[in-house]
């Protein structure tokens, strides 16, 4: 509870005044999103959760090798200026890593609080899931052999969700997914499709970019002597309000910087980073979390008592009703496109912004950032699935005629179906068919099968 007060103090809350930490894209600290749809999160009237997934984004972190380089440059920068009062902390300002070769690309002590508390939560929303000292599997991408951040995430929930005993009875299955066979078969199966070219919103994100931020160097520039800031010193600003507050646990003087309306103006570029990135916007990209998604919906087919035979053993796998994976922003990404939830929202213009727009990066993929599904059984009614981001309910745009506006498992399943089929074969699009990179009889199974090849099984 400490920390969830923590977070609500420098976050702000709905109904509060504005909060820069609520729209920086990507690089918000995770907070909780808005109800936007006035849907009560609780389980309709007559219905239960008898099962639920998330995919969840790693926690909070210290900012990669090339932002840090910005950061000192930056430092170096500002030291010769003379400045007026509102930017009077640039003149002793230092980036707060305090062991930079120890902490860039890891997580934060914010991540670290902001995963163990997901633990606890999840294990408070769904009481009856666990039984205490039982196994408890996880899935995380593995993601660099040297940067841990996701399966260091997934760690820590187990801790916060297991308890004292999370090292005995967790099990987190790292899925190496630049192993050829597990083309398809991961948390990033992008990772193996040499046709997929995340382009950080490409032209789109150019325009808008050459739109907001020249008047917002101007007004900044106004406010020194001695130094003239760039688009690029400037465009970093917003990113180091969202980074330097979950590091120290305290607002950044960053975050002051920028007014609210150039605020809400660097969100839109975070939109169009990722809309046009990795999601609606694209055409192959947008598809590359479709069979994580066809194989997830079928783990909720099964049901939440299902038991699977191991291919690689002679013991069979009983999952528990929740569903636990971690990944990267991308992917968190990608998997928001395939959802259906926004399939009937129109392409982001680069020349303004729409105000009334459902995707909001800062909404689906801040540090964090958690896809959850819920699995609602409502006795002679009958199942249906249900998608939360960030613990608010998103109705699937054209299906949302079950209680709650949830939607039907089996048309669910016929949705993510019908995508597929569109879709087609996924070794052709990314360009690997008949090669020597695909194995013959690839399937989907990591979520049912724990004894493959390209999976390292690590304690919490």
């Amino acid at each position: 509870m400490a920390l969830l007060l923590i977070a609500t103090a420098l976050l702000g809350c709905a109904g509060a005044e504005f909060s820069p930490l609520q729209h920086l894209g990507g690089n918000s600290p995770w907070f909780e999103g808005p109800n936007v749809f006035g849907i009560d999160p609780s389980p309709p009237g007559g219905c239960v959760v008898d099962q639920a997934a998330f995919t969840s984004r790693h926690g909070s972190r210290y900012p990669d090798p090339g932002a840090y380089y910005e950061w000192t440059n930056l430092s170096a920068k500002a030291s010769q200026a003379l400045l007026k009062k509102k930017l009077d902390f640039l003149k002793s300002w230092k980036p707060v890593l305090s062991h930079p070769e120890l902490q860039i690309s890891q997580l934060s002590l914010g991540g670290y609080a902001e995963l163990y508390e997901m633990g606890v939560n999840y294990r408070w929303a769904y009481p009856d899931f666990y039984t205490e000292n039982t196994p408890f599997a996880l899935w995380a991408n593995k993601y660099s052999t040297t940067v841990f951040r996701v399966v260091d995430s997934a760690r820590l929930f187990a801790r916060g969700y297991l308890g004292p005993n999370a090292t005995t009875a967790g099990e987190i299955y790292s899925i190496e997914s630049k192993d050829p066979r597990s083309i398809a078969n991961s948390l990033a199966p992008s990772d193996l499709c040499p046709n997929y070219e995340d382009n950080g919103g490409g032209a789109s994100g150019t325009t808008w970019a050459e739109i907001y931020l020249p008047p917002i160097v101007n007004r900044i520039n106004t406010l020194l002597h001695g130094l003239h800031f760039n688009s690029s010193d400037v465009n970093i600003f917003p990113y180091l309000c969202g980074f330097e507050t979950q590091i120290a646990g305290k607002r950044s003087p960053w975050c002051d910087v920028f007014t609210d309306d150039e605020i809400l103006q660097y969100e839109y570029a975070q939109d169009l980073r990722y809309w046009y990135g990795t999601g609606l916007g694209t055409d192959l990209e947008k598809n590359m979390m479709l069979p994580f998604l066809t194989a997830l919906v079928q783990r909720f087919v099964d049901g939440p008592n299902a038991t699977y035979p191991s291919n690689t053993s002679s013991s069979s796998f009983h999952p528990n009703p929740l569903i636990a994976t971690f990944t990267n922003d991308g992917q968190v990404n990608q998997l928001a496109a395939a959802l259906g939830v926004f399939d009937n929202e129109a392409q982001l213009p680069a020349t303004h912004i729409p105000h009334n727009r459902l995707f909001r990066a800062s909404r689906i993929s801040p540090m964090r950032g958690t896809i959850g599904f819920e699995r609602l059984n409502c006795g002679r009614k009958g199942l249906f699935m249900r998608i939360k981001l960030n613990n608010a309910v998103y109705p699937v745009a054209n299906y949302q005629d079950g209680p709650g506006r949830s939607c039907g498992l089996e048309k669910y399943k016929g949705l993510v179906a019908e995508k597929m089929k569109r879709f087609g074969d996924f070794e052709v699009a990314c360009g690997v068919a008949n090669s020597s990179v695909v194995p013959p009889g690839t399937e989907r199974t990591f979520l049912t099968d724990v004894g493959l090849p390209f999976e390292e099984v690590r304690a919490p």
